[in-house]
C-alpha cells in the first residue's frame, strides 16, 4: 500500500462499496437519489463547521464560490 493512501480511507470505500453491492438496484437508485439532494443541501449550507462544505474548502485552500459555480456549470 501506498505511504499517501489511508488505510481508514480504504477500508471506507471498501466498506460503502460492499454495502452497496448487498442493494439492489432500485434500492442503489433511491439511497443515490437521496445522496444526491443531501449533497446539495450540504453544498449550499453557509455553515463552516467541521465537516461542512466551507470547512472542506478552507482545509483544500480552494474558493468555495468557485467550486459552487463549478458544480452548477458541469450540471447544465
Amino acid at each position: 500500500m501506498s505511504d499517501t493512501v489511508d488505510a481508514n480511507v480504504l477500508r471506507a470505500v471498501f466498506a460503502a462499496r460492499v454495502s452497496l453491492a448487498k442493494l439492489s438496484k432500485a434500492e442503489a437508485v433511491a439511497h443515490a437519489e437521496d445522496e444526491w439532494d443531501k449533497t446539495q443541501r450540504w453544498v449550499a449550507s453557509a455553515s463552516n463547521k467541521e465537516g461542512s462544505f466551507i470547512w472542506f474548502c478552507q482545509e483544500f485552500d480552494l474558493d468555495e464560490g468557485a467550486v459552487r459555480r463549478a458544480i452548477r456549470e458541469r450540471r447544465k
